[in-house]
């Protein structure tokens, strides 16, 4: 995307004079060695037109902490010694009867069937998503079964034919209220834990209990409650070996401001053993412990964790969450786990007016250091990655330039110029236009794209990219040529915006790419979606999937937030354009250096501090994307790829690669989150092309929609689950199921498979063509 406010693109309607012999593009000009001067780009750029001003996406990203309804009460612990805490949930009740059913010799011979759903308990539904995030983040089949005050009937949890319902359980606070003495209690009675107790006990299911006060029924002691919102207690894992499918690193410290916890330390070590740690901090002296794992020994296990959840803001209670995904499922799960970070680039070829004064263009210098870095972070990162700078081209802006350095000593090579017409009216962001209104801003006299090559190689810019292996080191789409607004614009200027664009993409090879999108569709400022010619246009044409903006909520599927929005007809005049969700950030259009976004950083979103307190909030909010597994790409521009003429500096926080050099802004946001993305977790991270991504999006929904039922059999005199099947109501889906399992199986049956390294777990993707599909473990999974 670019701005039409203060940088005015190029824009001049052409037709060929003739034909002409190609010539040698002339050497670019000289660049100046401080980096001071105003305008920096290949040519003089004298025609440039007023246009459509993009906006600044501002994304909220304030760190909130505990919610409103959260009111935390000082409540007294009994053990050997009374404990005043202040909690919102309650210790577990040593209410377990133990009652484990004793099968007859028939019995004991017969494998149970159990389905992998998970069923969610919570006080309401905002609690619930804490839980339940996790396992939609995954694609994991779940139910939330809601337990008011006054209690409620427990959903069933066996079927007639001895089918379990439930693959785990996970409660969330134990569903305790205050009660009169303002004592915390628990909304499910005896007889209901107990059924829960004995459910796990017949089928081996775990269960998972979330913001929970220490005590003896889990085998351990509290030592009291922490902290304000304005102390911090780091928080470690400390032992992966009952999951270690999660990827979690051993040592690495998270955060634990605004999640209220109770250390503990281990009162009966045969029942309890920690997996996690809370570090010293002001009224803890030493470390205690922040999570159990309890072992009953009959069949029933529970892993504990003694601090609240909050995944709608918090990476901590993200990150844990693998944790307890992937020890309650033993890392067998009908679901997926791929992190995956797209950064696309608008504006390429286009020049911009920069925040802080001046003009900017990228010169090839530039998109050299970024190839050579790319290859330096891959080196980085976990063995089958794969990052990626995808970029999306507007055509216009090579015409621009090529016109500026022609010296017409044989006649204008490049004709009137590019394409030039007058300035955009503004549009409210969510503006519906009429069908067939609007007034076309391209001439109607313009036909075919008529430039030929002769013009297109004088820019140096074109020349570089036309090499293959740099071009082959991107990813590329469309950003149409001139860069309309497509808010209001006509159908006659939206199918040349595109068709232009494609035919120049196919002239300079860059459609011939290794990693081309040609279905998909970066709009100009995110405009278009809600305009029925303009997407009739796109159609058309080719182009079936478009990015949006998380900013704007209407742009957002509503049912889930791993699903692409579809255009209908209702709301856009238009139906059956897909729209992958993307993120905006700090890293603004119209900035080239630190010192410029930093300054619109304060200016517009009240931002305080430096470029390190900017790429801080950066860093936690997009690693909470990457951990909560949002595919959603994110938006920069070609003026935040600056880089050959920058001071040099150390990229805040070490980066990845970390080293002293010049850093363009894309390079520092990059260094900064993949940074922190490889301290916590030893995943592979990829990046996939915009068509890709697109495709990827819209078979989560057909999957989701789907339904898909995993059962495991379950070998109760062995206590170990031999092999799985996957369903559904129809057993057909028009998109296979991923399959995520900790060992081999026996026959994959030709599906395919997916693994990038030793330590990612085996995902195998089972097609339901109109049959149940079964798979045996090689090694059967212990209870």
């Amino acid at each position: 995307m670019v701005s039409f406010s203060s940088i005015y693109l190029l824009a001049f309607l052409f037709f060929p004079l003739g034909t002409f012999a190609d010539r040698q593009a002339p050497p670019p000009p000289t660049r100046s060695g401080n980096g001071t001067h105003p305008f920096r780009g290949n040519g003089t750029h004298d025609h440039r037109h007023p246009g459509q001003p993009e906006g600044i996406a501002i994304n909220n990203q304030t760190r909130l902490h505990r919610p409103k309804f959260w009111e935390p009460k000082k409540v007294v612990v009994d053990q050997d010694k009374q404990v005043v805490i202040i909690a919102n949930t309650s210790t577990i009740k040593d209410n377990d009867r133990g009652q484990t059913p004793q099968l007859t010799k028939r019995q004991s011979t017969v494998t149970l069937t159990t389905k992998s759903t998970f069923l969610v308990i919570a006080r309401d539904a905002t609690v619930a998503y804490s839980a339940k995030s996790g396992l939609n983040d995954y694609g994991i089949a779940f139910e939330v079964f809601v337990v008011p005050a006054g209690g409620a009937t427990l959903p069933v949890l066996t079927s007639a034919t001895r089918v379990g319902n439930y693959g785990g359980i996970v409660v969330l606070s134990e569903v305790s209220y205050a009660n009169s003495a303002g004592q915390y209690a628990s909304a499910l009675t005896d007889a209901q834990w107990n059924s829960l107790y004995e459910y796990q006990r017949t089928f081996g299911v775990r269960m998972v209990r979330l913001d929970v006060v220490p005590g003896a029924a889990t085998g351990t002691r509290v030592l009291g409650s922490c902290c304000d919102g304005t102390l911090d207690q780091l928080l470690a894992i400390n032992d992966t070996s009952a999951f270690p499918g999660a990827g979690l690193v051993v040592g690495a410290t998270l955060s634990t401001q605004g999640l209220y916890h109770y250390p503990a330390a281990i009162s009966n070590s045969s029942l309890a053993t920690a997996f996690a740690n809370f570090k010293t901090t002001t009224g803890f002296s030493t470390t205690s412990v922040a999570g159990v794992i309890n072992d009953f020994k009959d069949g029933r296990k529970q892993m504990v964790f003694f601090l609240g959840f909050a995944t709608d803001w918090s990476t901590t209670s993200i990150l844990l969450a693998h944790a307890w995904i992937h020890w309650a499922t033993r890392g067998l799960y009908a679901g997926y786990r791929r992190a995956i970070l797209s950064t696309q680039v608008d504006d390429m070829f286009l020049t911009t007016a920069i925040y802080s004064g001046g003009l900017f263009r990228i010169e090839a210098a530039d998109l050299a250091a970024h190839v050579s870095w790319m290859a330096a972070v891959n080196a980085k990162l976990p063995q089958g990655s794969n990052y990626t700078i995808e970029i999306g081209h507007n055509g216009n802006g090579n015409i621009g330039s090529s016109y500026d350095l022609d010296d017409q000593g044989n006649g204008p090579i490049c004709g009137s110029g590019p394409v030039q017409y007058d300035s955009q009216a503004s549009a409210a962001a969510e503006y519906v236009k009429p069908p067939g209104t609007g007034t076309s801003l391209w001439p109607p006299s313009a036909a075919d794209y008529p430039f030929s090559e002769a013009c297109v190689v004088l820019d140096p810019l074109q020349n570089w990219w036309a090499t293959d292996e740099n071009r082959d080191a991107f990813m590329h789409v469309s950003h149409t040529f001139t860069h309309e607004s497509e808010d209001q614009a006509t159908y006659f200027d939206v199918s040349k915006e595109i068709t232009w664009n494609q035919a120049w993409l196919a002239q300079l090879r860059i459609s011939w790419a290794f990693y081309f999108s040609g279905k998909g569709l970066i709009p100009p400022a995110i405009t278009g979606l809600h305009n029925g010619d303009a997407l009739r246009a796109w159609s058309d044409n080719g182009i079936v999937n478009a990015v949006g903006d998380n900013t704007r909520k209407v742009l957002l599927n509503a049912n889930n937030e791993h699903w692409p929005l579809i255009t209908t007809v209702s709301d856009d005049n238009f139906a059956g354009v897909y729209i992958t969700p993307r993120w905006a950030s700090n890293i603004y259009y119209n900035c080239d250096t630190t010192a410029c976004d930093v300054a619109e950083w304060i200016a517009i979103a009240q931002g305080s501090g430096t470029i390190t307190d900017l790429l801080a909030l950066e860093k936690s909010t997009n690693t909470r994307h990457l951990f909560s597994l949002h595919h959603d790409p994110h938006m920069f521009h070609q003026a935040n790829m600056r880089q050959a003429d920058v001071q040099t500096t150390t990229v805040p926080g070490g980066g990845l690669t970390a080293k002293s050099g010049k850093w363009s802004l894309l390079q520092m946001w990059v260094e900064t989150v993949l940074g922190e993305f490889v301290r916590v977790v030893n995943w592979p991270i990829i990046s996939l092309k915009h068509d890709d991504l697109a495709a990827s999006f819209a078979q989560r929904m057909a999957r989701d929609k789907c339904k898909p039922i995993m059962t495991l059999n379950v070998d109760t005199s062995q206590k170990i689950i031999t092999g799985l099947t996957i369903s559904s109501s129809t057993n057909s889906c028009t998109s296979p199921i991923p399959v995520t399992v900790p060992g081999k199986v026996r026959d994959t049956k030709g599906f395919v498979t997916e693994q990038l390294n030793s330590q990612d777990p085996l995902t195998i993707w089972v097609p339901l063509t109109g049959s149940a599909v079964s798979l045996t473990f090689s090694v059967p999974i212990s209870w």
